[in-house]
């Protein structure tokens, strides 16, 4: 039985995930389930952090040995995240991924907080190597030192009924939701002209909130959409109004992130023109 290992480290805490697997696990496989805990992570600090922080997150590959893959998860925002959980963000994002795990594997009714159609992929692709395997097994835990303060324990039984309930609850995204928010005029705060960059993009939706919150886009050809030169107008894209169809994340009912699923360029338009 071979083990892979990933380690993410958070001021004396570590996020340590370990695949107990039988058969060889595909490296895409594996690879998608790195990204996803790292997104899924990086997600979750920005929602809880204040709008002008920037908080970001990089997947660095330690060390490459017989048997195992060592990861580390390092934040940017080091004197920003012991501030936000008295146990460390460690500790609090295996209990928000435990909560997760349980709706997608139980008849809870609902999710810990919104989710989205880019949360559920992701945490299908996290689960992907323990599904395909009938004998492996996922153990989370964030851990101090050799001591686990927290864990959540997936076999492939669970992994595959979770992935059932993901793809339902992805069918349900074809239709708008509460949280989906058609044609809504959208401004630039604060951007970044990066097709690969996921951070420093904040917009205004007055109808939402007057606050500048995180944008992030459904896919890379929606960002491309809106970040073409339209020729049409004299400003640069980044000074436009557009009209997006939103999926709003919020946070205890407080809007904190939008992310954009369409754009519908004809109705681009110079939020300053009086036509």
């Amino acid at each position: 039985m071979a083990e892979n290992n990933v380690i993410a480290v958070d001021f004396g805490s570590v996020l340590e995930i370990r695949i107990n697997n039988f058969v060889p696990i595909e490296l895409t496989d594996l690879t998608m389930s790195l990204l996803g805990i790292g997104n899924q992570y990086t997600s979750f600090i920005e929602a809880e952090a204040n709008a002008d922080f920037e908080v970001a997150t990089e997947l660095y590959v330690k060390e490459v040995r017989s048997g195992s893959i060592v990861i580390e998860l390092i934040t940017n925002t080091m004197p920003l995240v012991p501030l936000l959980w008295t146990g460390g963000s460690m500790l609090e994002w295996v209990e928000y991924s435990k909560s997760t795990i349980e709706w997608l594997t139980s008849s809870r009714s609902d999710p810990p907080r919104a989710i989205n159609k880019q949360t559920l992929k992701q945490w299908n692709n996290i689960l992907e190597p323990v599904a395909k395997d009938g004998s492996s097994q996922m153990n989370i835990s964030a851990k101090e030192g050799n001591v686990t303060v927290n864990q959540i324990i997936i076999n492939s039984s669970d992994a595959v009924k979770a992935q059932e309930k993901i793809r339902y609850e992805l069918e349900k995204f074809d239709e708008p939701d509460d949280n989906t928010h058609i044609m809504k005029v959208m401004t630039w705060y604060r951007t970044k002209f990066d097709l690969n960059s996921n951070t420093g993009d904040r917009a205004i939706i007055e109808q939402i909130s007057k606050k500048p919150l995180k944008v992030i886009f459904e896919n890379q050809a929606v960002k491309a959409e809106i970040l073409e030169t339209n020729e049409e107008f004299e400003k640069p894209w980044h000074e436009l109004a557009y009209l997006v169809d939103v999926v709003v994340q919020t946070v205890r009912d407080v809007p904190k992130v939008y992310t954009i699923i369409r754009v519908h360029s004809e109705h681009t338009f110079d939020p300053a023109s009086d036509v």
